[in-house]
C-alpha cells in the first residue's frame, strides 16, 4: 500500500506540474 500510495502521489505531482507548465506557456 506504501509503494502504490507513493507512485500515486509522483502521478499527481507529475499531473500539477503538467498544469502549471501547460498554463505559465507563454505561447497562448
Amino acid at each position: 500500500f506504501i509503494a502504490l500510495a507513493m507512485i500515486e502521489a509522483q502521478v499527481i505531482y507529475a499531473l500539477v506540474v503538467a498544469l502549471i507548465l501547460l498554463y505559465a506557456n507563454p505561447f497562448m
